[in-house]
């Protein structure tokens, strides 16, 4: 039984699905990451309705019948995702999840995670105390090593590690404050117009008159949305917390990670750091000019 947050329809939880390949019915092949990964989206969707949150879902490509599921899950606001790019589709789950009802804190969370909800009361509390405006989760470190895959752990403290070098190296994240576990991928936000606007904003590079070369070098896939807002919180002086919480890798994600497709997932994450740590050094330096 999950923990009540006192007003829970003051809550949305947003999100972005694609699972071409989902199927119904039992699981067929641990390699079958689409069916592991929708059903894992599914369990939180509908975790998350029986306890009473707002939810948006931003749905592309996904197969139709993981759609129709969805769409079964009462009060969930499902709508077509314009672009298979990560950051247009956060900011348009962002953008539907501020103009609704009584939201006043927006989560922006990965479908999959669905062991985040037991945590969301200590999430939002700061929030809801005026203490935070941007909470950053933080995993708690025995579970992140136990429940991960093992290239996983160390492949995300390492990027930790040089992201928040980088912030340190620059006064943004001062002595008060805790390491940042960005790379966890949740974030906790206060509706308002201000804070909003930090998640709204779209940068693009060019190196020697061309484009990043590989998707993973794109800020529209990962940097916008998730990084670039934590840096320009901190430069504005907004109230950015980081909250421990025990969360816990799903076991059969983990499995189909570390047995089923692992040399692929391997290259992902390395990637996706390298990618990631890339964009901030050129964002810092963008930031130092302005």
């Amino acid at each position: 039984m999950l923990e009540k947050v006192s007003d829970p329809a003051s809550v949305c939880i947003a999100v972005i699905t694609s699972y071409p390949k989902w199927y119904q019915g039992p699981l067929r092949s641990i390699k079958h990451t689409d069916k592991i990964r929708g059903d894992l989206a599914l369990e939180t969707l509908q975790a998350a309705r029986e306890n009473g949150y707002q939810i948006v879902c931003v749905n592309g490509l996904s197969a139709k019948t993981f759609t129709k599921e969805v769409e079964q899950i009462e009060g969930v606001h499902c709508i077509k995702r314009r672009t298979m790019k990560r950051a247009p589709g956060r900011r348009h789950a962002i953008k539907v999840a501020a103009k609704l009802a009584g939201v006043e804190i927006i989560v922006l969370t990965d479908p999959e995670k669905v062991s985040l909800l037991d945590s969301l009361p200590e999430m939002v509390a700061p929030i809801v105390s005026g203490k935070a405006e941007i909470v950053i989760p933080r995993r708690q470190e025995r579970l992140f090593k136990l429940t991960y895959p093992e290239y996983m752990y160390h492949s995300e403290r390492e990027g930790n590690k040089i992201f928040n070098e980088a912030l340190r190296s620059q006064n943004l994240l001062t002595k008060e404050l805790e390491d940042l576990d960005s790379f966890f991928g949740p974030r906790v936000l206060r509706n308002t117009p201000p804070i909003v606007a930090l998640f709204m904003q779209q940068f693009t590079y060019k190196i020697g008159g061309t484009f990043f070369p590989t998707s993973y070098f794109d800020p529209e896939q990962y940097s916008n949305v998730l990084f670039f807002p934590i840096v320009r919180a901190l430069e504005k002086k907004k109230k950015v917390l980081s909250v421990e919480i025990p969360f816990s890798y799903p076991s059969l994600q983990k499995e189909n990670e570390t047995f089923g497709e692992q040399e692929i997932f391997i290259v992902k994450r390395n990637m996706q750091r390298l990618g990631i740590l890339v964009n901030l050094l050129h964002f810092l330096s963008y930031l130092k000019k302005c």
